[in-house]
């Protein structure tokens, strides 16, 4: 599996250095990070350890026959035995290629393709199940703002009794540029199936306003599993952004699960170098009285440069029974 990843990642290295000479357009951006150190306070303990270095490299190339793209990450962690571990089996986080032979036709490989209104501005992505991409697929481009697609995720098989091929497939179709519907079928053969139907609206100048619905999602991030009901806004007037989410999911694991994710985050940019941030995330498990969690987390960017953004803040995590704090830490370049 690592040798495999690691022919992907020189193939898309070796495409990059070919495509260079005539690239309509390439982006690149490194952002090295820390939590610097993760403090966990209980009614019976507080212990400190080393929260570890993270470097995520992304680097993009566009064209109107090529896309392709690829993100590193080398992570830095303290094992429990003391000792210090340098990277991981997630060295190649993604990548992707997706040519297209004729203007109709993009043919991908690990091309992802989330549907517009699943995006989670807070959280800085997508619900996993809005996703109409494939390992293989193809993107059929037949008017202006509509796309279909379909493919299978490896490893599928045909003909076998027991097992299920991977078949995704979905569309998405803006109207101009006042709203983006579609909707994404993960996994349809099975059992395991996911399905799910969302909106953007973004017709006022500033503002874009998400929603959707999926049949058996999930994010990860905060433990919650279910149907879910999502929700987001996004505003800037002048100097401040607000942006703000929510996730409510409905028949997941009474158990395990929580059911309630809310977000927002508002920022003011005092000057053309320097902003301000404040962001707050709340969890729930209505089945368990002891499970929410309240998340807080101010910080300060600066740009420097250009191309160079540093940024430090405070992340405050607080339960019923424990608390975490840590102090995140940033240095971006953009090109």
């Amino acid at each position: 599996m690592i040798k495999s990843k690691k022919l992907v990642t020189f193939a898309v290295l070796c495409a990059f250095t070919a495509a260079a000479s005539f690239a309509q357009e390439v982006t690149f951006e490194n952002e090295l990070s820390s939590d610097l150190v993760s403090i966990d306070i209980s009614d019976d303990n507080t212990e400190s350890t080393f929260a570890g270095f993270k470097n995520e490299v992304t680097a993009e190339y566009t064209s109107d026959k090529l896309d392709m793209g690829v993100t590193l990450i080398v992570d830095v962690n303290q094992e429990d035995d003391d000792a210090i571990s340098i990277g991981s089996d997630g060295f190649v986080d993604d990548y992707f290629i997706e040519f297209r032979p004729i203007e109709l036709l993009g043919i991908g490989f690990h091309k992802g393709y989330n549907v517009a209104g699943s995006y989670l501005p807070c959280l800085e992505k997508e619900i996993d199940a809005s996703n109409i991409g494939s390992d293989f697929g193809l993107f059929v481009y037949p008017l202006e703002g509509l796309v279909i697609s379909g493919g299978v995720d490896f490893i599928s098989y045909l003909g076998r009794d027991d097992t299920k091929p991977l078949v995704n497939f979905g569309a998405e179709y803006a109207v101009g540029e006042m709203v983006t519907f579609g909707a994404a079928f993960r996994n349809i053969a099975s059992d395991e199936r996911s399905i799910g139907a969302y909106a953007s609206f973004t017709g006022i100048e500033n503002l874009t306003v998400n929603a959707g619905f999926t049949y058996k999602g999930e994010l990860e991030d905060y433990f919650i599993a279910g149907n879910l009901i999502n929700a987001a806004v996004t505003y800037e007037a002048g100097a401040i952004g607000i942006s703000a989410d929510a996730v409510f999911a409905v028949g997941g694991d009474e158990d395990f699960e929580n059911e309630l994710y809310l977000a927002a985050n508002v920022s003011y940019q005092i000057n053309d170098a320097f902003t301000v941030i404040l962001a707050g995330a709340f969890t729930n498990d209505f089945d368990n009285d002891d499970a929410w969690c309240i998340g807080v987390n101010p910080s300060v960017e600066y740009s420097i440069t250009e191309h160079n953004t540093v940024g430090a803040g405070v992340n405050v995590g607080i339960m019923k029974e424990a608390k975490n704090i840590s102090f995140p830490i940033f240095w971006k370049y953009v090109y």
